[in-house]
């Protein structure tokens, strides 16, 4: 496999780690939980990996950060439905551990990535 071009963004790899992670957990959730939930994560985690490709191939920084903020926008829907899973009791605050480490670090490395496409650079804080 080539790693050039978005292969090589750590946030892609880290995003496609997600879909992985729903995708087991969706597996795991048939017959427990409701299938339009299901199917609605599997939606929203496919789109993230989606997007951050789709920039990395447009010309401009612009449309870039247009799919960066689509990303973080369907990150968002993805939060809300392992929420409403969690509520409903389909699933156990336990198994959803470690998809919310990665969900909170996914969310951090696509805020790098905007700070990155606008310009912003970090204020060093004075120790």
């Amino acid at each position: 496999m080539n790693f050039r071009g978005y292969h090589g963004l750590t946030v892609w790899n880290r995003a496609v780690d997600l879909v992985e992670m729903v995708y087991r957990l969706t597996d795991a959730l048939r017959g427990t939980a409701a299938p339009e939930v299901l199917a609605e994560m599997r939606r929203a985690v496919l789109a993230i990996p989606s997007h951050l490709a789709a920039g990395y191939q447009t010309p401009h920084s612009e449309d870039y950060l247009r799919h960066v903020h689509a990303s973080q926008i369907t990150l968002g829907k993805l939060e809300t439905h392992l929420t409403i899973l969690e509520r409903l009791d389909w699933t156990d605050l336990e198994d959803l551990e470690d998809l919310q480490c990665l969900l909170t670090h996914l969310s951090q490395l696509l805020g790098c990535l905007e700070r990155y496409l606008t310009g912003e650079t970090p204020e060093i804080q004075a120790g």
